[in-house]
C-alpha cells in the first residue's frame, strides 16, 4: 500500500520551485524594464525568492520528522534529505526576510489597487 502512495506522486512536483523561481525572474525584468525602476523589480525578485525559502523551510523540517510533503516523502533517506534542505534554506529565509514582507506588502497593495 505504502509503494502506491508513491507511485501516485508526480515526479513533475520537483519543477515547480525552478518554474516559480524562472517566473519570478520574468515579472521582475519586466517590472524594471517597464517602471524603469530597479528598485521595485530587485523587491519582487528577492521577495519572492525569500517566499520560496520559506516553503523549502518548512517543507524540509516536515520532512525531516517523517511527514510526506511536496517535495518528498518523508521516508528513510529523505528525512535526511530534508534536514539538509533546512540547513541550506534556513539562512537564505532570514537574509531575505525583510525583502519578503516588502514583496507580500508590493502584492497586497497590487491586489487591493492603492499601488
Amino acid at each position: 500500500m505504502a509503494d502506491a502512495d508513491l507511485r501516485q506522486r508526480s515526479p513533475w512536483r520537483v519543477l515547480l520551485p525552478v518554474l516559480i523561481f524562472a517566473g519570478l525572474v520574468a515579472v521582475a525584468t519586466l517590472l524594471r524594464l517597464s517602471t524603469g525602476d530597479p528598485a521595485s523589480g530587485a523587491v519582487v525578485l528577492r521577495g519572492g525568492i525569500g517566499l520560496l525559502a520559506l516553503w523549502a523551510l518548512v517543507d524540509g523540517a516536515r520532512r525531516g520528522f517523517g511527514v510526506a510533503t511536496f517535495l518528498g516523502t518523508g521516508r528513510g533517506l529523505d528525512r535526511i534529505f530534508g534536514f539538509v534542505q533546512v540547513a541550506l534554506s534556513v539562512g537564505v529565509a532570514i537574509a531575505l526576510l525583510p525583502n519578503t514582507f516588502a514583496f507580500i506588502e508590493l502584492v497586497a497593495r497590487f491586489v487591493t489597487g492603492t499601488l
